[in-house]
């Protein structure tokens, strides 16, 4: 019923379009505990709702091609689904309902097929990993994972052109990015994967080998604070926007990703035996104002 009312807010009134988007959210409902139910469509307007649903859709079909199932087979599955995608753009349309609904999503506000090749791009080389030598190599790769999805959620929400706003709008997705890399640390590294620069490792005397074998030692809790503080730092200077509806949103992500830091922090050594998150109530306390303002929908 819910959704019916999203799809009618948004204007869409072709039958295939409906089914389309209903089952990009339905293909969300228990997708990282259920948290895009709440944090990216119930907050934001019903009209919108619909379209951030398929890029949603489309990002997590993507992440599982490049982090679930046979290693050996990660490769193809990601370069089948990217081969699909250009297709579907190509042609304006796809019998895939999930890349039916992205490419409508996409051309409905003019953003370009290139936003999504460079998250493709970024996934590739989480297929093929390499550890990271220097920190701005990190931050570019994480530019080019959430960036231009990022670029995307604002855009949908807001319904205008982000001009100025889109520099910091892609600024702030790499400290969305880093952060989930100190979240997930346990979990990338199930998956063969250390994202933390290996010059922060020089720097406080920490070895890769130590990391990816979990063993905790009292320099890499000095390691996990600079990297927690350079977040913080960064996400102060994020924030600082004019008034307006962009504002409102970087403030609440800014709030919710400072809880997320907190916990990773609180972790201690256990950042890596298990994913860090902080209680679902501290994070619905953020999201609930943004979602009481977009009531009844």
């Amino acid at each position: 019923m819910l959704v019916r009312r999203w799809l009618d807010a948004a204007g869409i009134a072709d039958p295939v379009l409906r089914h389309c988007y209903t089952v990009c959210v339905r293909e969300l409902a228990g997708i990282d505990g259920g948290t895009a139910r709440w944090q990216v469509l119930r907050s934001a307007p019903a009209a919108a709702r619909t379209h951030m649903a398929a890029l949603l859709a489309h990002g997590a079909r993507a992440d599982g091609c490049a982090d679930s199932g046979p290693v050996e087979d990660r490769q193809h599955r990601l370069a089948e689904f990217a081969e699909a995608t250009r297709a579907a753009f190509l042609s304006g349309g796809s019998d895939d309902p999930v890349l039916h609904a992205t490419v409508h999503t996409y051309r409905t506000f003019g953003m370009p097929l290139s936003l999504i090749e460079d998250m493709f791009t970024a996934m590739q080389r989480d297929v093929d990993f390499r550890n990271f030598a220097t920190y701005e190599e990190l931050r570019q790769w994480c530019m080019q994972m959430t960036g231009g999805l990022g670029v995307m959620f604002f855009r949908v929400t807001l319904g205008t052109e982000l001009a100025e706003a889109e520099l910091p709008v892609r600024e702030f997705s790499v400290l969305e990015q880093m952060t989930d890399v100190l979240r997930d640390l346990s979990e990338d590294l199930d998956n063969g994967r250390l994202y933390l620069p290996l010059e922060d490792l020089d720097q406080f005397k920490v070895r890769a080998e130590d990391i990816k074998a979990k063993r905790w030692t009292p320099a890499m809790a000095d390691l996990i604070a600079f990297e927690a503080e350079r977040v913080t730092d960064q996400l102060r200077n994020a924030t600082e926007v004019e008034d307006g509806p962009a504002s409102t949103l970087f403030q609440a992500r800014s709030e919710h990703l400072a809880l997320i830091i907190d916990a990773v922090l609180a972790a201690g050594q256990d950042v890596l035996r298990r994913p860090v998150q902080p209680p679902l109530r501290m994070l619905l306390n953020v999201w609930r104002p943004l979602m009481r303002a977009v009531i009844p929908c």
